[in-house]
């Protein structure tokens, strides 16, 4: 599910248009609370990036100067393909979540980890300007779905992890992975064991380009690049949908890592919609939509 919304301040305009032609390590104007859900475009997350390292930052209504809590959301698309514009998590805005849906450099351009150290490098950026966006720093989830849910799994759980460029004074509270892959050492198993031709392809097709190679031919770097891998009783919370019948990326992967996080006394839940398959519609529900705002009730403070 993906939302616009339009700027209706000529502050917030003004500001948008700043970001466009400031590098990533300017000082913003802060920006001035608006009563209605608004939009800033584009904004570059590294100075003089790539033509995809930037963000568009999705702002609440907000009537007075409290700051709000942040959803970092990374798109899915095999890490290859995809846009920003494909936010699964716009309706949030609506309940006083400001949401960063990121862009990031593909496969493609450059192999793992320049994916993640890319979403390291947007969340950096994040934190260092939370005042001028009203940001709250102390109140941040990061999300993402398919590619986008592994690398939001990275994002919260390897931060001590130097080669993603990760800063460990940067801890997310919480974390929201839809069928994410979770462990490359066994996601052609995984699918060899479904007898799922759409789960082989995709692995060629997707993970081989993402490392450079097999998990077979590069296991330290299949490892590397595996959430399950980072799994520890440091990791925040953990919320996972799945879907039952999913032939691209098969469901043990999910359970693998809800497994392993309940073995690390990690708070989790997965979440199995039984006839869906990967993504689509029953994602989107009213009640996928509930689940996931009593997750995140019950994971983030309320702001003072």
């Amino acid at each position: 599910m993906h939302r616009s919304y339009l700027m209706n301040t000529a502050s917030l305009l003004r500001l948008a248009v700043a970001v466009l032609f400031l590098p990533a390590s300017a000082s913003l104007a802060q920006t001035t609370p608006s009563a209605q859900p608004a939009v800033i475009k584009n904004i570059p997350y590294v100075a003089n990036g790539a033509p995809r390292q930037n963000f568009d930052l999705h702002l609440p209504a907000r009537n007075g100067n409290t700051p709000v809590p942040l959803i970092v959301w990374i798109h899915g698309g095999a890490w290859k393909m995809g846009s920003k514009d494909w936010d699964n998590l716009g309706y949030l805005v609506n309940d006083g979540w400001a949401i960063a849906s990121i862009d990031y450099r593909f496969s493609t351009e450059a192999v793992f980890p320049a994916q993640i150290q890319d979403c390291n490098a947007a969340l950096n950026f994040l934190i260092a300007h939370a005042a001028d966006y009203g940001i709250d720093p102390k109140r941040i989830v990061v999300a993402g779905g398919s590619a986008g849910g592994h690398l939001s799994l990275l994002l919260g759980m390897a931060r001590h992890e130097k080669e993603f460029g990760a800063d460990p004074a940067i801890k997310p509270l919480a974390i929201i992975d839809f069928f994410g892959p979770a462990d490359f050492t066994k996601l052609l198993d995984d699918a060899k064991a479904i007898h799922s031709d759409d789960g082989i392809n995709t692995y060629e097709d997707a993970v081989l380009p993402l490392l450079g190679g097999s998990a077979e031919q590069f296991p330290d770097k299949a490892k590397l690049a595996s959430p399950v891998t980072y799994v520890s009783a440091d990791c925040p919370p953990v919320l996972i949908f799945h879907g039952g019948q999913d032939r691209t990326v098969p469901i043990d992967q999910s359970r693998r890592l809800h497994d392993a996080l309940d073995k690390a006394g990690v708070k989790n839940q997965l979440v199995v919609i039984d006839n869906a398959g990967h993504d689509g519609p029953a994602f989107s529900t009213p009640d996928v939509q509930g689940k996931v705002l009593d997750f995140l009730r019950g994971n983030v403070p309320r702001g003072q």
